[in-house]
């Protein structure tokens, strides 16, 4: 299991997004095969960046991420990208994970990743959350908490989903349930967006 999250937006220029997402794609497996866990692909579709693109790498050691993007900057791919004005990297985090937790091997379409404040680290409000999450549809899940970024001691949530009515689904029986409405009454909500996985 990873212990690292390391979260890039991006904003590609008009036309170029699917372009990005390619190259993007490709530059994940790169970082798979030097030393990531996984690393995937995605494209905001609500929230204040909507339109930019979102690359999520899972790393077990900090000297991995150091070890991935010592390669994956020098690439090609990467330059045609970023140097040449293509698409603009508008902000970098990493995360520690405090809980992941698959409950199927079906391909999620979408994730829903939650960003918000809490004076503690509410590791078992947030596993009662994501529980109920995971009974109604959610494919996996994960709980962090950042520590480099603009955002540093915010947590995150995500969770991904196979549909758009699984999403409405699963917030449909958390509004009615009394964990999640307590854990809302101690927390403080940045923004809840839905990211289409590419």
């Amino acid at each position: 299991m990873a212990n690292f999250l390391v979260l890039s937006r991006a904003k590609p220029k008009p036309g170029y997004g699917p372009t990005a997402i390619k190259k993007l794609k490709g530059l994940a497996e790169v970082s798979k095969s030097s030393g990531s866990v996984n690393a995937e692909v995605g494209s905001l579709r609500t929230g204040q960046f909507v339109g930019s693109l979102l690359a999520l790498q899972y790393f077990n050691t900090m000297a991995d991420i150091e070890a991935v993007y010592e390669k994956v900057l020098g690439m090609p791919a990467y330059e045609e990208m970023f140097a040449t004005g293509n698409v603009e990297l508008t902000g970098r985090a990493i995360a520690r994970i405090h809980h992941r937790e698959s409950g199927s091997s079906a391909d999620p379409k979408y994730m829903v990743l939650t960003k918000f404040e809490s004076e503690t680290e509410m590791l078992d409000e947030a596993k009662k959350v994501l529980g109920i999450f995971m009974a109604n549809g959610g494919l996996s899940c994960g709980y962090a908490t950042l520590i480099g970024g603009s955002s540093v001691g915010d947590r995150l949530m995500g969770v991904r989903y196979p549909s758009m009515e699984a999403i409405q689904k699963a917030y449909d029986v958390a509004r009615d349930s009394a964990d999640f409405q307590s854990a809302l009454t101690k927390v403080k909500v940045h923004f809840r967006n839905i990211i289409r996985l590419a």
